[in-house]
C-alpha cells in the first residue's frame, strides 16, 4: 500500500478503533460516520454551489421521501448531471460521509452531481434500495430542466455499495428508456458475496474494508439468502445489460477485497458487448477516493481516473486542477 496512505490509516484505526461486538451495526455505522468526519480537508477549498433538495419517489407501492444534495461547478452553463449513491457497505453512510468526494467529483468533471441518500436499514433486503435508486434516476431525469442541468444527458457514479445501487439502476433504466444513462462511474464496486478470491485473500485484513466488513455488508443486503439469481442484488447474475447499456468505467483498487470482482465485472460487461473501461490504482486501498487528500498518490490516481472517465464520455474535465508532475510513488 502506498506509504503515505498506510500510516495515516494506522492513525485513524488508533483514533477510531473497530466496536468490540462485529454485530453491532450501529456501532459500525457510527464509526463510519466518525471516520468521515477525520478525513482530511483539501489544500484549497472545493468552491463548488450546493444546497438540499428531496427526491419524492414510488418505489415498490410505496410513496418515499429520498434526501438529496446537488452540487454545482461554478461557471459552467447547464453542466451535465451525474446522480450519486454513496457507500458504506448497506449498513452506513451519508450526504455527509460523502460531501467531499461529491464535491471533487463536481470540480474534476465540471457536472452538476446529485448525491442521493437510499436508507441503510439492516435486514431490509435488496429490493427496496434498488427501486428506490432506479426511481430516483427516473425522477432526476424528468427534473433535468427544473435543476438548470443539461436535458439530454444523464450520467451515474456511486462509490462500493453506492456503485451496486447505481449500476443495477442505470441497466433497469436503460432497458425500459434506451440511451436515457450515458455513462457510469463504479468506484470500487461491490459485486458479488464470493469472499475467496485472490484479492479477498489478500486483503482480508485491510484497514479500509475487510474481509470481515464484507461479509457482514453483503449478509446485510441478503439476509443470509446467498444464491439468489438477481440482477438488483448481484451484479454479475439475471440478464445481461444488453440495450444500449451505458458506458461503464470501474475504477478498482489494487490493495481492496474486491478488485478481482471488479475485474470479472469489467470482462463480464465487455462480453455482453458494453463499452467497460478498467481502471487500476496500484498501492491504493478500498475507498481511497475518499481519502484521497490524506495521499499525494491517491489524489493523483482518482483525478486520472476522473480523466479516463471524461475521455470516455465527451466531457470536459477541469485539466488545471490536475495534480502535480511526481506526485505517484
Amino acid at each position: 500500500m502506498d506509504a503515505e496512505l498506510f500510516l495515516f490509516l494506522q492513525r485513524l484505526h488508533l483514533e477510531h478503533p473497530l466496536p468490540r461486538d462485529p454485530n453491532d451495526l450501529a456501532a459500525f455505522a457510527r464509526r463510519y460516520e466518525a471516520v468521515a468526519r477525520a478525513l482530511p480537508e483539501p489544500a484549497e477549498p472545493l468552491r463548488v454551489l450546493s444546497g438540499p433538495f428531496h427526491l419524492n419517489v414510488l418505489a415498490s407501492g410505496e410513496k418515499t421521501r429520498l434526501e438529496a444534495r446537488l452540487y454545482m461547478p461554478e461557471g459552467v452553463d447547464k453542466p451535465v448531471l451525474m446522480a450519486f449513491f454513496h457507500g458504506g457497505g448497506w449498513l452506513a453512510g451519508s450526504l455527509d460521509s460523502h460531501d467531499m468526494l461529491c464535491r471533487q467529483i463536481c470540480i474534476d468533471l465540471n457536472v452538476a452531481v446529485a448525491s442521493v441518500h437510499i436508507a441503510q436499514e439492516p435486514g431490509r433486503g435488496f429490493l427496496p434500495p434498488a427501486e428506490q435508486a432506479m426511481q430516483a434516476l427516473m425522477t432526476l431525469a424528468r427534473a433535468r430542466e427544473k435543476l438548470s442541468v443539461n436535458t439530454e444527458r444523464l450520467m451515474v457514479g456511486g462509490d462500493g455499495s453506492g456503485a451496486h445501487l447505481g449500476l443495477q439502476a442505470a441497466w433497469r433504466m436503460a432497458r425500459q428508456m434506451p440511451g436515457s444513462v450515458d455513462a457510469v462511474l463504479a468506484l470500487t464496486p461491490l459485486v458479488k458475496p464470493d469472499f475467496n478470491t485472490a484479492s479477498y485473500i489478500r486483503c482480508a485484513n485491510s484497514l479500509t474494508f475487510s474481509r470481515d466488513d464484507a461479509v457482514r455488508s453483503w449478509h446485510s443486503l441478503l439476509g443470509g439468502r446467498w444464491q439468489i439469481w438477481d440482477e438488483r442484488a448481484v451484479l454479475l447474475h439475471g440478464n445481461q445489460p444488453v440495450q444500449r447499456p451505458p458506458v461503464v468505467v470501474i475504477v478498482a483498487a489494487e490493495q481492496d477485497c474486491v478488485h478481482d470482482d471488479a475485474a470479472a465485472l469489467h470482462d463480464w460487461l465487455r462480453e455482453a458487448g458494453a463499452r467497460c473501461e478498467f481502471y487500476g490504482a496500484p498501492g491504493m486501498p478500498h475507498d481511497f477516493a475518499r481519502l484521497q487528500h490524506a495521499s499525494r498518490a491517491a489524489r493523483h490516481l482518482f483525478k486520472q481516473s476522473l480523466n479516463a472517465f471524461a475521455q470516455q464520455t465527451g466531457l470536459q474535465a477541469d485539466a488545471s486542477r490536475a495534480p502535480p508532475a511526481g506526485a505517484t510513488t
